[in-house]
């Protein structure tokens, strides 16, 4: 799903970043491990679920704000996938989140 055009361009507008939780790529292990990204999963969103796909918007302070999360997991549906990339790069739809609070 991934290669296809509407996705490719849709994942371009995004710094994609990978979480390994369950077997860090050796090219890695000096970073982190995978015990310690799973941490990281629970404690910053609440859950373990893979996979779990989240826009996070970096803050000045070196933290992030979550803008939004695919809850399905696994995608099963790819229009609702393609929402869920579209929505934030809405400037109207992300002020409205803005102003509802966030996601």
């Amino acid at each position: 799903m991934f290669s296809k055009a509407r996705f490719k361009n849709l994942l371009s507008q995004y710094t994609l970043v990978q979480l390994h939780t369950d077997k860090v790529p050796p090219i890695y292990l000096e970073a982190t491990t995978a015990e310690e990204n799973k941490k990281f999963e629970q404690e910053n969103f609440g859950t373990l679920q893979l996979p779990l796909y989240v826009i996070l918007k970096p803050l000045a302070n070196g933290k992030f704000q979550e803008v939004d999360r695919y809850v399905e997991g696994k995608i099963n549906n790819e229009d609702a996938f393609a929402k869920f990339l579209e929505e934030p790069l809405n400037p109207r739809i992300a002020g409205l989140r803005a102003q509802a609070g966030g996601n």
